[in-house]
């Protein structure tokens, strides 16, 4: 393809009027940018407990109106830290089926010693 020199020149001038490429340390300062918006999230975005998610959502919602997506969320971390604390209630009534009522008793008594024992100090 070949151009006319009128065209050739038209094209040269166009070139040097068009924006210069974007250098790689501005494309790196956009990444720098996107990455301190993300570690900067808010407590809604990161919160793990459901009951101070639940408050959290409370304080930034003016009339009480939650958006779907973060009810969805508070109901998943719900159903995981009742699956969590149904695990840890199951190993505690196992081991607790192991002592005989004696024993039971004493180590009940020994706690409360040591709790008598604080109040001292």
């Amino acid at each position: 393809m070949t151009f006319d020199s009128h065209s050739l020149e038209r094209l040269k001038q166009l070139g040097r009027t068009l924006p210069k490429e974007i250098s790689k340390s501005h494309s790196n300062n956009l990444k720098i940018q996107k990455n301190a918006k993300k570690q900067t999230l808010h407590p809604v975005e990161i919160e793990t407990n459901p009951e101070q998610l639940f408050r959290e959502l409370m304080e930034v919602s003016t009339d009480g109106n939650v958006p779907p997506h973060l009810l969805d969320r508070l109901k998943k971390l719900e159903t995981n830290h009742l699956k969590i604390s149904s695990n840890t209630d199951q190993n505690i009534s196992e081991k607790s089926k192991d002592l005989s009522p004696e024993e039971s008793l004493s180590l009940y008594t020994q706690f409360q010693q040591f709790l008598l024992e604080d109040d001292i100090d």
